[in-house]
Parts: structure tokens; sequence; C-alpha cells
């Protein structure tokens, strides 16, 4: 038996040699679609089966605050409800809570921003990984004044430490307070979104970064912050959220004021980590199947080709003993030999393929680590060749192996069966269908991702300049304080040469985070009304270009010592006060009510693909934020302008750090790198299928016209003109071509019903996007048919026939 496959693979490897061409063109092809295939796997390698960093990562889970009757998350955790549900839980062994932060590091030369996150003593005790230098943090960490301490990453240990053995001891400054470093984590290690730094928080919850200095452990109406729990030994996230339904139901009936409809929602990390990346993996991960597809196809057809060659040869072997299975096995084995060489070609693509794919891909895409090749992408590069090799061996395989040799080896091999001409036609017929899938798909993305373009944001984007700072509470530990810092930054900007127009603003459009308020009107008692909240400086609107429809905006006098004013957004006018002009209406968060002086045009703050909100802004001076981002709308280039901006901060205060400086252009780029990731690889998948289709079209026509060679001469012997014989094979290859395109619609119509939620401002089944990759595709496929067709009208019939 072994005797026997080494035999046949040593065969089939001569055979291969013997036509290096048929050879080199099918490694190429099956190289391109596991190449393909093996690089989007180590994005779904990295994104949805890699292991997590962590023992027993699936017992890991997320708690957030939910409605309890529809289920959706409110995204975060109240204090007052974390402390009771770890108190009255049943079906974990710990819980821990954090929020994500961004620290000032103190540096040599100008502070360091460095994210990182507040967290609770337990929080690597729930996730169960030990330091690599030090120890974790412990239940005395987190008593009361007690000294503070941090658990530095590898990553920041090593750039910012010099990855020296004896840090732990050392004191660091983070947000101006003296931290005394007493761990340092292993690679990989850095949860919550690329933490740099964990410290631990001054309360029993980590601290409101809207007053810091006061304890929030009573309240219940403002949830901030991530609770991470690990399960008990038997318990399922099922049961666990069963428990929790009741903690919550008891909390509701305890505090039925500020848990109206409350619930808690469990969700495992995972699942959490992956939910905005998932759709567009799977999307990509069926596109490239597709491709892979395409590519085995089109080999059948060249091993159909090649065969039809050597039926006298196999005729032979057939007469001198050989079985007709033991000729399939020796053709079966030829195509894995085939697969393996294009299954290495494939691999080494996927190693050119790994950097631009890494540049391109969302940073969010890393959920278990860097996007890259390990064993787990070579093993399916392996498996995948393989299963290639014996998918696109079958057909041919089982023509050749059921041809009646012995009359091949009468006639000399000469002609070919009908059989083989339509096992031929079908290859491309199925080729052309799952081209135009991906056409159709691609299509939808790219007209997708053009409409979300140029949605229109509610703000100008153009000549903005962006940079955000966040005060170190230490420094800045009062309303006043950071009002200050804000208003002489603003002024500092103000001089710097070319800055124009200079705002602020608490969060702005289309970067993560955001807030949310309650809010009461009188008219409205008992309603439950939320909107999205901002505080901003007078010139915001302005730097932003966002449209001011009725009232004022903010004024210098709109400081803390003077009434509350808000200005509202388009959709929080209409829904707040229907038939009604907003301006002069009143309403509050807290006490005391606060009038509305503004009305202004909506504006997307969540993304472009998400309608707007409910939106109140509020001046800066009577609600200053401990983190603002600051934008100046400038006549010239705003990159030019990054160094003075950062020159004009530090004039302000030469130890606040200063985070990335981005245009608008480049802020809105990034909200859309995922969509433009997904549209950009489709748009390459349905190219590469097109491509593919054509070589296959070409070659099934370019099959036909050898083996119809004596017909044509002596037809055109007989009076065909050129115009004949060109119409007729051009004929054949449209023939295919209408077929592969018919059966394409139909599933098409199919599949991309399942891209409907990843689509924006276009159906599923959009009628011109149908049209247009029709059309493309009938363009290609007339073009691949058309040179084997001038071939075959420039046949000489007295030298084909001698040929005969």
């Amino acid at each position: 038996m072994i005797d026997t496959l080494v035999q046949d693979l040593r065969y089939g490897v001569r055979a291969c040699l013997r036509a290096p061409g048929f050879t080199l063109l099918a490694i190429v092809t099956v190289g391109v679609g596991v190449g393909a295939n093996a690089a989007i796997f180590s994005v779904v390698n990295a994104t949805l089966l890699r292991p997590l960093p962590y023992p027993r990562a699936t017992d890991l889970v997320l708690l957030t605050d939910a409605n309890r009757v529809t289920r959706q998350s409110n995204g975060d955790a109240s204090p007052a409800n974390f402390l009771d549900w770890r108190e009255r839980h049943r079906s974990f062994q710990d819980m821990a809570a954090f929020r994500q932060a961004t620290f000032t590091l103190a540096a040599a030369d100008h502070p360091e921003r460095v994210a990182g996150a507040i967290v609770s003593s337990s929080f690597f005790d729930v996730l169960d990984v030990g330091p690599a230098l030090g120890r974790r943090f412990g239940p005395a960490d987190a008593q009361p004044g007690a000294p503070r301490v941090a658990i530095l990453a590898d990553g920041l240990w090593r750039q910012q430490f010099g990855a020296r053995p004896d840090v732990v001891g050392e004191t660091a400054r983070f947000n101006d307070e003296p931290h005394t470093i007493v761990g340092v984590m292993p690679p990989g290690i850095d949860y919550p979104d690329r933490s740099a730094v964990w410290v631990t928080a001054h309360w029993r919850v980590p601290d409101d970064p809207l007053v810091p200095g006061v304890d929030p452990s009573p309240q219940r109406t403002h949830g901030y912050f991530s609770v991470l729990a690990r399960l008990d030994a038997g318990r399922t996230v099922a049961s666990a959220q069963r428990d929790m339904d009741a903690v919550a139901a008891a909390i509701e009936h305890e505090h039925p004021v500020e848990n109206r409809d409350q619930g808690v929602l469990v969700t495992p990390l995972r699942s959490d980590l992956v939910v905005d990346v998932k759709s567009t993996v799977l999307l990509l991960s069926a596109a490239v199947g597709l491709v892979l597809l395409i590519a085995s196809a089109n080999v059948s057809g060249l091993l159909l080709a090649r065969g039809n060659a050597r039926r006298q040869e196999l005729a032979v072997r057939a007469a001198l003993g050989a079985g007709r299975a033991r000729i399939f096995a020796q053709l079966l084995t030829e195509s894995v030999v085939l697969s393996i060489a294009g299954g290495a070609a494939g691999l080494l693509l996927t190693m050119w393929l790994i950097g631009p794919l890494v540049r391109l891909s969302p940073a969010n895409f890393a959920v278990a680590g860097a996007v890259s090749v390990d064993w787990r992408v070579l093993v399916f590069g392996l498996a995948v060749s393989g299963g290639a090799g014996i998918l696109f061996g079958l057909v041919p395989t089982h023509q050749l192996a059921r041809a009646d040799l012995a009359a091949d080896l009468k006639r000399g091999a000469r002609g070919v069966t009908a059989g083989q001409r339509r096992a031929r036609g079908m290859l491309v017929i199925g080729e052309i269908a799952l081209s135009l899938v991906l056409l159709v798909s691609a299509g939808l993305a790219v007209r997708s991702f053009v409409r979300l373009v140029h949605q229109p944001a509610g703000f100008d984007p153009e000549h903005v300049l962006t940079v955000s700072v966040s005060l170190p509470v230490a420094r800045y530990p009062t309303p006043a304080r950071k009002a200050a810092f804000w208003e002489q930054t603003i002024a500092s900007l103000r001089s710097v040469p070319g800055a124009g127009i200079v705002g602020a603003t608490s969060r702005l459009p289309l970067l993560p985070g955001n807030s949310t308020r309650g809010i009461a009107i009188r008219e409205s008692p008992g309603a439950q009304l939320s909107a999205h909240y901002r505080t901003a400086s007078p010139d915001y609107f302005r730097a932003m270009g966002i449209g001011v429809l009725r009232g004022r905006t903010f004024t210098d006098g709109d400081r803390e010592d003077r009434p509350l004013v808000a200005v509202v957004n388009e959709t929080a006018a209409r829904r707040f006060w229907p038939g009604r002009d907003a301006v002069g209406e009143r309403f509050s968060i807290d006490e005391p009510e606060i009038t509305v002086v503004g009305v202004v045009a909506d504006v997307r703050s969540a993304s472009l693909d998400a309608p707007a909100q409910p939106m109140v802004y509020v001046p800066y001076r009577q609600d200053p934020w401990p983190f603002m981002t600051l934008a100046l709308r400038t006549p010239v280039d705003p990159a030019t302008l990054a160094p003075a901006v950062r020159d004009a901060i530090w004039r302000v205060d030469k130890e606040q750090p200063v985070g990335a400086v981005l245009t608008m252009d480049q802020q809105m780029a990034n909200s859309l790198s995922q969509r433009r990731f997904s549209t950009t690889l489709l748009t390459a998948f349905g190219a590469i299928a097109a491509a593919l289709a054509a070589v296959g079209l070409y070659g099934v026509l370019a099959f036909i016209v050898s083996q119809r060679r004596r017909e044509i001469g002596v037809r055109i012997a007989l009076g065909a003109t050129r115009r004949d014989v060109i119409g007729e094979i051009l004929g054949e290859g449209l023939r295919l071509t209408a077929i592969g395109t018919a059966i394409g619609v139909a599933l098409s119509l199919a599949a991309t019903r399942l891209m409907s939620t990843v689509l924006f401002g276009i159906g599923a089944t959009d009628v011109a996007t149908f049209a247009g990759a029709a059309a493309l595709l009938a363009l290609v496929a007339t073009a691949a048919s058309l040179v084997p067709a001038l071939r075959a009208s420039r046949v000489d019939p007295l030298v084909a026939l001698r040929d005969e």
C-alpha cells in the first residue's frame, strides 16, 4: 500500500514536470485561492478562534446594566448596583469593576499620555493571570488611604522603563500622583483595549471621571464602568443569567425609582470583544471561500484539457493491466501533488499579504493578539490545499477513468467525448455564477461605502485640526481650575498663526465613547427621556461648521455664576417639544432647570450610518470636564499647525500631556476603517474571481477550437467566412456566460440578503448593482472569448486537413 502510494507520488511529480506550462498555471491558480483563504483565516483566527490569553477564558463574562424587558444593554454598570451584584450573586468565583482611562506619565522631556484602566483589586484574580515580575493587586491596596500602586504592561515596561527587572518598588507619577510599581504583566496581557498600565481604584469602585473626589458607591443612576466576572465551576452563561435576573428583580423591588425595568445582561467576554467585527469577518470568509471554489473549478478545467491529451497514454496503461481503480488513484494523486505545490505557493503568498492586511485591518480585529501566521494558519492552508486537490481532481479523474480506453487506443485519442465537453462547460458556468455573486457583493459594498462617505455628517470636517487633552485630577481638582485651564488654552491656541476659529467639546463626533443623561420636562412628568450630553465652548459650533437653526449658541457670558443654559439639536427639539419652538423651553437634568437658548443641526455623533440622537450641549464654564477635545478651523493646511498647537498647550501647562493631533478628515477616515477594510477586500476578491472566470472561459474555448480544428478547416474550405467562425466561437462563449449569469443572479439574490445588515443606503437586491455586475462579467467574458474565436478564424484549411 505504502509502496504503491510512493510510486504514484513519484509518477505524479514526473508527469507534472513533463508539462511545466500547465503545472505552473495550475500552481499559480491554486496558490491564489489558498493564499487568499489563509490570509483571511489569519484574521478569523485572531478574531474568533485563537484562545484569549487567560486561563479558562470561556468562563470570563461581562455584566452590564440592561433593560429587563428588551434585554438591551446600557453598556456599563452603576456603582451601587455592582456592589449589590457582588454581594448577592450565586454564580461567580469573583467580580471586578474597571473603567478605561488615560494617564499622564511624567517623563524627562514632556509628559506622555498612556492608555490604561482603573480597576478594583480583584481584577487580575478574575482574569487569573500572574505578573512576570512582582505581584498582583491585593485587598490591602484597595483600603481607604492606602498608598497608590500600579502594574505595568510589558510594552510600557520595555518602552519607558528599559525592561529593567528592578523596576518593581520604584515610584512613577501617573496623573501627577506617585504610584509604587508592584508588578509587570507578561506579553499579551493588555485588557481592556490595549491598556499599558493598571491602577487601583480610590474607592470600592472606580472613581467617577466627572466627580473624581467623591465616593460614588451610593449612586445607581449613572453607569460608567464595566464589570468582569468569572463563572463558578459547572456554571453556564444561561444559569448565571437566571441567577442575575433574580438579583436584579430584588434590587428593583428595593429601589424602584432608580431601577425601573432594570436588569442585568451576562455576556461572554469573547462575544463582547467581537460584537462589532464578527459579521464582517464571516462575510469575508464566505467571499474568499468562493474564490477558492472558482480556482478549483479552473484547475479542474485545466486537468480535463490535459487529460484529453493523455488518453492514449492511459489507454496503453490499461492495456498493460492497470485497472480503473488504479488509474483513478494515480490521476487523483497527481491532483493532490499539484494542490500541495499550490498550497505551498499560497502560504508564501500569505506571508507576503499579511503585512498589508494588518495595516489595512482595524485595530479591533486583533481580539486575541496580533493578526499573524501561526500554526493554525499553516494547518488551515495545508488542509485547504489538500481538500482543493481532491475537489478539483474528482471531475477530470472521474471522466478519464470511466472513458473507453480500448477505443482510445485504436483511434489514437483523436477527438473529445461529449461528457468531457459538458464537464468543462459546467465548470465554466459554475465559475461565472460564483464570480457574479462576488462581483454583486463587491458592487453593493462599494456603493454602500460611497453613500456612507457622502452621507451628511452635520458638520464640515475640512480644514479642521483636533487634539484631545485629559487633565490630571491632582493638579486640577476643582471645576474652577478645570474651567480656567480650558479658557487659557483656547486663548493660547487663538494666538497660533493661522489658527482661525478655536472651539472645544467634551466629545467630538465620530470618536468612541458617549455620555447620556436622563432629562425631565415639566410638561411630560414621569416620561423616561434621555439625551446625549456634551459640554462645549462658545465657538465650538463655528469651528466644526455646525449650523445654527434657531436662537443662539453660547457666549462668554454663559458662566458658572449665570443662569444655566443649553443648546439642543434638531432631533431633541422635535422629540421633546413637538409642534413648539424649543428656544425658551426648560428642562432639568438635576436641579435647577436649564433654559434652551438655541437649536443646532443634527450631528452624526456615533457613526455616519447611525441616525442622529437627541443631543444637549451645555457651556463648558457651567460644567467643566477633566477631558476635552479642541477643534481649530484654519484656512491653511491643518496638519502644518500640529507642532504649534502642542507648543500653545504647553505654554499654559508645560507638564500637560497632549494627545494625537489629527485632522477631522483623519478622524472620519478612522471611523470608516472597518467598512473600508471589508469593501477593499470584497472588491479585490471580485476582481480575482472575474479574472479566474475569464481564464476558465478562455481555456474552454481554446480547447474547443483545438479539438474542432479539422471541422473548422473543412467549413472554411466550403466557403464559411471568418465572421461566421468568429460568431460561432464567440456565441459559444456568450452562451456559457449567459447560463452562468442566470444562475449567478439567482445565487446572488439569496447570498446578498445576508449582507443587508452591513449595507447603508442601498438594498441587498439593488437592480443597478446586479445589472452593472452582469454587464462587467459579460464584457470580461467577451474579451476572453474573442482570442480563441480570432484564432479559429485564422485556421488554414489545407494545413488543418493535412495535420489530421
